[in-house]
């Protein structure tokens, strides 16, 4: 079984070389919603996806797995990034856009290089766009690479970049790093969110992440709401935002930055 899902993967190795090479990605997004009063702009999380010879669209659980072993994700990081960017100096009123969670893999997370390429293209894009980024990073690669991690986080920071630990709850979940890493949102897993209703430890879990959140001045997302008694339960809780097909199904990024205008006849 190992060894067919390696075949399997090493054929997507050329396909993400040619991918990159011929920008053949593409880039979604689905919005983060306030649970609680107005959102002031658009809040959303990039998603990649892959357009292959049909047009047809790929999500990113078919070809990131591949993009990790063949130490591919960093140059898909570099690439999302700055696209985003572009996107956003794009725009003919900035200010229409609160904030774009972008992921980080644990890859980059881990790479001096990457490091240095990220921070020089935040300098260049320049405040108005720093100050509505936030860049996702999920706590099992914080919890691998930590030191790398933290000081990421610091010179990200600095520049007015929001950091926002992706997937919490799903890996070791030691609060005690919450006190090292400088983080501004946190994430809480789909799998706790989803289990909640039926779930009384996945629900007192889900507590004791919003309370540690709180305490520390940390604003919640809620993953993967899927149900509306699901997002009732996150507002009861007093998570801040909530993020599912529920509320939005993602779409390329240029709808969500720019909806196209409805014609009223």
């Amino acid at each position: 079984d190992s060894l067919r899902e390696h075949n399997q993967q090493a054929r997507w190795a050329p396909r993400l070389e040619r991918a990159l090479d011929e920008d053949l990605f593409v880039l979604h997004a689905q919005r983060i919603t306030a649970v609680s009063g107005e959102a002031d702009g658009v809040h959303a999380e990039v998603l990649i996806r892959l357009r292959d010879d049909d047009h047809k669209i790929i999500s990113p659980g078919a070809f990131l797995p591949a993009a990790e072993r063949f130490h591919l994700a960093t140059r898909i990081d570099r690439w999302v990034l700055n696209r985003v960017i572009a996107q956003l100096e794009a725009l003919a009123d900035i200010a229409v856009v609160q904030t774009l969670c972008v992921n980080v893999s644990g890859q980059s997370l881990g790479d001096r290089a990457f490091h240095r390429d990220t921070i020089g293209a935040l300098e260049r894009a320049g405040s108005d766009v720093c100050h509505r980024l936030c860049l996702e990073i999920t706590e099992t690669a914080v919890i691998t690479n930590m030191c790398d991690a933290v000081e990421f986080a610091e010179q990200v920071r600095a520049l007015g970049v929001g950091i926002a630990l992706d997937d919490f709850g799903a890996g070791a979940s030691s609060f005690g790093y919450l006190k090292n890493l400088p983080v501004d949102v946190l994430k809480i897993d789909g799998q706790y969110i989803q289990a909640m209703i039926d779930d009384a430890l996945a629900d007192a879990a889900v507590r004791c992440f919003v309370d540690v959140a709180r305490l520390s001045g940390i604003s919640t997302v809620a993953e993967f709401v899927d149900r509306p008694e699901v997002l009732e339960r996150v507002e009861a809780i007093g998570i801040d935002h909530a993020q599912g097909f529920l509320l939005h199904e993602p779409e390329p990024l240029e709808n969500v930055l720019c909806p196209p205008v409805s014609v009223v006849a």
